[in-house]
């Protein structure tokens, strides 16, 4: 019963963020497609870890409750950033937003826009996001990234 109402708190707290975004000037709507792994993650979706050494691998889990989903590799990154879902709640508030999958390659708009005009890059960046219900994480990165399944034990 607590998580619900908590389900419903945040559910909320999401739309009213939304709201504020698309009601602000300042919105830039974004447009990305799904990547690669084609398959939609429920609500309980969210980031098991992030491991960066030059390359990147974060893995995603497909619930909370269990201890699977995909790990998404990166062997090249020029920038990565990991937010908390609700600040990037004005992006999915878009009704052409595809939600629901884990991976998404952005087209227009998203962090490398908001970064090319604010800083003026010669050429503009590649960005992916890795979209669960918890956390996300955008990534900059002129390789595509190599998704497959996989399995974690479980975190004692």
């Amino acid at each position: 019963m607590l998580a619900m109402i908590f389900s419903l708190i945040v559910e909320q707290s999401s739309q009213l963020t939304a709201k504020k975004y698309r009601d602000s000037r300042s919105y830039m709507p974004i447009k990305a497609s799904p990547f690669g792994f084609q398959k939609q993650f429920d609500w309980g979706a969210d980031i098991h870890s992030l491991d960066y050494d030059g390359s990147l691998l974060i893995r995603v889990l497909r619930n909370r409750n269990k201890n699977s989903g995909i790990e998404v590799a990166f062997s090249q990154v020029d920038g990565f950033r990991l937010l908390d879902e609700i600040v990037l709640a004005h992006y999915w508030a878009a009704e052409d937003f595809p939600s629901g999958y884990p991976v998404l390659e952005v087209f227009d708009g998203g962090w490398a826009k908001e970064e090319h005009e604010r800083l003026g890059y010669a050429r503009q960046q590649r960005e992916w996001i890795i979209v669960t219900a918890a956390t996300c994480v955008s990534v900059f990165s002129t390789h595509e990234p190599e998704i497959r399944d996989a399995a974690w034990p479980a975190k004692a």
